[in-house]
């Protein structure tokens, strides 16, 4: 799920690269139309939650899914959404730090804009993997320029991942943003260390529970409204 009205093509792109992370795991890959152009404040985070609402039950419903990947590092709508729908929600942020802590004890979280770090912070410790992280490094640019040169966000996430390496003992990095999905591998050659690609660590997160066949509980904090 892209939690926010994509860019012409984005959708297509982004099923293409799921489609070649985990064979034989179709991935269904959304927007929202109505939604917010990204969300990089507050006020849209809460727009989009409640179109999600709208949206996502309904197509649950008429398509056959094993489970749902939010595709914002800010995890939008994580509890709401556990609790309208069956099947298990992923955030991007949550399964990216839960990633990181398997291949590496320090991690590094490099964010667009300083602006995200309160909430980014806030979830990783309500999600219990705030210990994991040593720092966080922006890389000084919006969603809208990440997207619109990705060469120039490529080289500040060299220039920061090296400080985080060298400086704070980072020994992997999380990118902290949809929009920096596809940088990964090229960035962890660079830097001589893993980097957590968000929108595969979720896929794959999401695509593991589906294989599992778990739904999620509704005894207690998911129970829905009656």
């Amino acid at each position: 799920m892209i939690p926010v009205r994509a860019r012409p093509g984005r959708v297509e792109r982004t099923r293409a690269y799921l489609a070649s992370l985990v064979p034989g795991v179709e991935a269904c890959v959304i927007d929202l139309p109505q939604g917010p152009a990204d969300l990089e404040h507050f006020v849209d985070d809460h727009a989009a939650v409640g179109e999600m609402l709208k949206v996502l039950p309904r197509w649950v419903a008429q398509h056959p899914v094993g489970a749902v990947s939010i595709g914002c590092f800010y995890d939008p709508g994580l509890w709401e959404l556990r609790e309208a729908l069956e099947v298990p929600v992923v955030g991007i942020g949550e399964a990216s730090l839960v990633a990181a802590g398997a291949v590496a004890s320090r991690v590094a979280v490099l964010v667009g804009d300083w602006k995200w770090v309160p909430k980014m912070a806030q979830n990783a410790y309500l999600a219990g993997v705030a210990h994991r992280i040593c720092a966080w490094r922006s890389v000084g640019r919006a969603v809208q320029a990440m997207h619109d040169d990705p060469e120039a966000t490529y080289h500040a996430l060299w220039e920061e991942g090296r400080v985080a390496r060298d400086d704070h003992h980072a020994e992997a990095i999380v990118l902290a943003c949809a929009a920096l999905s596809g940088t990964a591998e090229r960035l962890g050659e660079a830097l001589g260390m893993p980097v957590i690609d968000p929108v595969a660590a979720g896929f794959a997160l999401a695509s593991a529970l589906a294989m599992m066949r778990l739904k999620t509980s509704k005894l207690v904090g998911y129970r829905p409204k009656p």
